[in-house]
């Protein structure tokens, strides 16, 4: 197996297990006997487990302000561009689901050397979402009194959830959940023309 070839199954073989039992009780040596390597293979591509968890952290979360700013080169528009930031992020759950249930529930997990770079990642996720949120206000697109922080962390807390309860074989697809949420999303706080 090539060198990148097996960081790269690492990876994917610990998203499965973080994803089903967790980062805590997920092990080395459980990732070691999913993918039949020895321990020593694991350590050549990461220094311990917390690396692996960061790693898989930051790939999402790359992935993630990719697909933002895709949405942010198509759009001036603020209320089209502030959209597609919704429908891009909300239908990553149908490739990425166990990758974005570990990002949102496993982040607290990262030893306090990692976490300031994570975090600083998030960061720059939110001021996308708070800066379009600015521009609407600007141009007067927003209800009196809405506080654009509380609508960042509103729209993360609609769409970071939605993995949990999403079923691909379910009545609606992700694009129809999607569109559906930016609807009751829009409703309440785009001011009345």
């Amino acid at each position: 197996m090539k060198s990148f070839d097996t960081k790269q199954i690492i990876l994917d073989k610990a998203v499965d297990l973080f994803y089903e039992y967790g980062f805590v009780k997920a092990s080395v040596r459980d990732i070691v006997r999913t993918v039949g390597v020895t321990n020593s293979t694991i350590y050549v591509h990461f220094k311990n487990k917390d690396q692996i968890l960061y790693t898989i952290i930051q790939d999402i979360g790359s992935i993630v302000l990719e697909e933002l700013c895709k949405a942010i080169e198509q759009y001036d528009d603020p209320v089209k561009c502030l959209k597609e930031m919704i429908f891009r992020q909300t239908c990553l759950i149908r490739e990425k689901r166990k990758e974005l249930k570990i990002y949102i529930e496993e982040q607290y997990q990262l030893p306090k050397a990692l976490r300031p770079k994570a975090v600083k990642q998030q960061r720059q996720i939110y001021e996308l979402y708070y800066n379009k949120f600015s521009e609407l206000e600007n141009k007067n697109l927003l209800k009196p009194g809405i506080d654009k922080t509380v609508m960042a962390f509103s729209v993360f807390a609609m769409m970071n959830w939605i993995y949990r309860w999403y079923n691909d074989s379910g009545r609606l697809s992700i694009e129809e959940i999607a569109n559906q949420s930016i609807a009751v999303f829009f409703s309440g706080i785009l001011a009345a023309k």
